[in-house]
């Protein structure tokens, strides 16, 4: 028996980064701070994947041609101009995209800075040791960095005209054990 199948990375990455939201939003209401960096940086390269796979889910749907591979900027011109949005780092949720992508290449493409400097007290310490995107490690640019991927997957799915239960992985029949 044939089966059609969708695999849709876009949620298994949407479902990690809320995954990792509810755990940070858990630890704060208990007032647990322990390794909640680790849990936003964990949520920030899924909406930062996120971002990616669901700009190619619609361009993959609606976008003739649509060159996967592309450069993610290409990318978000070329699905701008095919559903009717201009995308402005300037503007939300755009300007949030752009910090995760940011965020993102930062950390896939890290290098180490060697510096030198005098420090008199451990937080002097701590801040000469931040990486790039410390500053973005807080539950408040993970909720508001979820928001926004959010508005931005639920405006460029009504722009290409894409139902909802469209973008769910799925296929065509259920299996039953006998």
């Amino acid at each position: 028996m044939s089966h059609e199948t969708q695999v849709l990375p876009h949620n298994d990455l949407l479902n990690l980064a809320y995954y990792h939201k509810c755990v940070i939003e858990k630890k704060v209401a208990e007032d647990n701070r322990e390794a909640i960096a680790l849990d936003c940086m964990s949520c920030l390269i899924a909406l930062a994947f996120s971002v990616e796979a669901i700009a190619n889910f619609v361009g993959f749907k609606a976008i003739p041609e649509w060159n996967e591979r592309a450069f993610y900027k290409d990318k978000m011109l070329v699905l701008g101009k095919g559903c009717g949005f201009k995308f402005e780092d300037s503007q939300e949720p755009y300007k949030s995209l752009h910090m995760l992508k940011t965020i993102r290449d930062q950390m896939a493409h890290g290098k180490p800075i060697e510096t030198k400097t005098d420090v008199s007290d451990r937080e002097a310490l701590r801040h000469a040791m931040a990486s790039p995107w410390d500053e973005h490690l807080t539950p408040e640019f993970a909720q508001h960095a979820f928001e926004q991927v959010k508005v931005f997957e639920k405006m460029l799915l009504e722009l290409a005209g894409i139902p909802l239960i469209e973008t769910l992985t799925s296929g065509t029949a259920v299996w039953v054990e006998a």
